[in-house]
């Protein structure tokens, strides 16, 4: 009979630890790249770069996931086109359709 695997010893992690370690995979692979066990690129957002980004309709180096929708958000209430956009955050026009589609059904 096989020990029972140990649980992720990050608080609320429902996952068991990858083998020899003590956390789960994927608690290890945000530790290892950002340094942090809850960080995602999706709870992330330095408001000072988006405002940048908007005023100068170019991204700064290392925005979120999170970061690009928000400015994409700010650009399409100031009127510019989902192409624009899509160039901006380097993203596709059709994923800046969808992001508009996600906003209007949420308001």
């Amino acid at each position: 009979m096989s020990p029972m695997p140990r649980p992720c010893r990050i608080d609320g992690c429902p996952d068991a630890a990858a083998r020899h370690k003590t956390a789960c995979h994927r608690h290890r692979t945000r530790i290892r790249r950002y340094g942090d066990p809850h960080f995602t690129t999706w709870t992330v957002a330095d408001e000072t770069d988006i405002q940048i980004a908007v005023a100068r309709r170019e991204l700064p180096p290392g925005m979120t996931r999170l970061e690009r929708r928000l400015v994409g958000e700010q650009l399409t209430r100031r009127g510019a086109s989902a192409t624009e956009i899509a160039r901006i955050a380097g993203v596709t026009p059709r994923t800046v359709v969808r992001w508009r589609t996600t906003e209007r059904k949420a308001a």
